[in-house]
């Protein structure tokens, strides 16, 4: 029998263990929406049952691995991510793969193991061209997981158009959808989520003709009623794209996509929200997450700024400025995306709401692996699953990120260390 070989997390030894058999211990694990005192067992990099290995297979780990009384929690999944780091999706980059690449090797560090690439409303020739780009692949070496593409326009209002170029914007969806692959192109196999108004001509059809296919529609960048609203989630929209940014206000009248969170069966809707404590008061976050916690999916919005601090930076062809935190189209108060990564919006959505780490944590990972339909392999940490997880500190301050069992990400304040001797 081999003998076991113990390690701290933060073990240069520790980084890629392989297909072997690890036991994660001295930890707190988020496992079936809460914490509990239990281990993660990992072995060719998925998620595998203590008990089927230990007690009916009589196997010992390969490696203890000892997480020094941190917390393990699934990686995070960001449906809405537009850039960062210097990186803008919706730029008609000469290597839109290696950009890519950048992007999702840096998501890493926030604790993000899988996003969505997020386009905004662009030209019918780079939505063409980016989606034969940006392909669905597995995380690794080259960063977070790519799910699949979020195409957020440009069939949208052009009154709640936000920082989207308004001459890209398209108001009909024309006779049998054919305005669909008129501008995306034949082949959707890369599209993951759709965003659009559900108040355009034709909208309906398009989400019936969506939906058909496998994709999410989300709606958003509207001026929908909440009559129409529903509308849109009975012809199968299940979801609402940064809720309150970008659509018609609550009203006693009529609350508009706001008041989509009470009127439907909490199941069937999923609503992202951006909690970085700009786009979204503190009083707005606690009113959302008290009225449908189980639909909240965290997202950041992030844009090409994130990451890189203050001054002027571009998304598509719109040049923005980020001053204080907030990232608005140059010379107006638009704002035009996030730059909060999000282990911050995280903590951003516990300070507002009072609610428990784990059902934080759950809105950045449980809930979009939900709304996605991926809960079989993405978003938990049950037997089966992806081993995709992150070591964090109770101020959800990202220790490790992990993919597929390896460790991906590292935090400098707590470099790898060799073994002594």
């Amino acid at each position: 029998m081999t003998k076991t070989v113990a390690l701290t997390w933060n073990q240069a030894e520790a980084k890629d263990l392989g297909n072997s058999l690890v036991q994660y211990t001295n930890c707190a694990l988020l496992r079936n929406r809460h914490f509990v005192d239990e281990d993660l067992w990992v072995e060719k990099g998925k998620v595998v049952d203590a008990l089927q290995i230990f007690y009916n297979e009589k196997r010992m780990p390969d490696y203890r691995i000892d997480c020094k009384d941190m917390f393990i929690a699934p990686g995070f999944i960001d449906v809405q991510v537009n850039g960062g780091f210097g990186v803008n999706l919706s730029h008609d980059h000469e290597d839109l793969v290696s950009q890519l690449d950048k992007l999702a090797t840096s998501l890493l560090q926030s604790g993000v193991t899988a996003f969505c690439p997020t386009l905004i409303s662009s030209t019918p020739s780079f939505y063409q061209k980016a989606l034969q780009s940006y392909k669905a692949r597995p995380g690794g070496n080259r960063g977070a997981a790519v799910l699949g593409i979020h195409l957020e326009g440009p069939f949208i209002n052009k009154s709640r158009a936000g920082a989207h170029n308004v001459k890209h914007i398209s108001d009909n969806f024309g006779e049998g959808c054919n305005m669909l692959t008129s501008i995306y192109g034949q082949d959707l196999s890369e599209v993951r989520i759709v965003t659009l108004a559900p108040e355009l001509a034709n909208a309906m059809e398009a989400i019936r003709h969506l939906s058909k296919k496998g994709i999410r529609v989300s709606i958003g960048h509207c001026k929908a009623s909440l009559s129409i609203g529903l509308e849109a989630i009975e012809c199968g929209a299940t979801g609402i794209t940064h809720l309150f940014n970008a659509m018609s206000p609550f009203h006693h009248r009529d609350p508009c996509l706001p008041g989509v969170l009470v009127a439907v069966d909490k199941r069937k809707i999923y609503y992202g929200i951006i909690a970085d404590e700009v786009h979204c008061h503190k009083e707005a976050l606690a009113l959302a997450y008290g009225i449908c916690p189980a639909g909240m999916m965290l997202v950041t919005d992030s844009v090409t700024a994130m990451g890189l601090g203050e001054g002027v930076h571009q998304l598509g062809d719109v040049v923005f400025t980020v001053k204080d935190r907030r990232a608005t189209v140059s010379d107006t108060d638009t704002l035009i995306g996030g730059i909060t990564p999000m282990n911050e919006c995280i903590r951003s959505l516990v300070k507002a709401t009072n609610c428990s780490g784990a059902n934080a944590l759950n809105c950045a990972s449980l809930h979009p692996a939900e709304f996605l339909g991926i809960t079989n392999r993405k978003g938990m940490l049950k037997p089966g699953c992806d081993a995709d997880f992150v070591i964090l500190d109770k101020e959800v301050n990202i220790m490790a990120t992990y993919i597929a069992g390896n460790r991906v990400y590292e935090n400098a304040k707590y470099a790898p260390r060799k073994t002594s001797g």
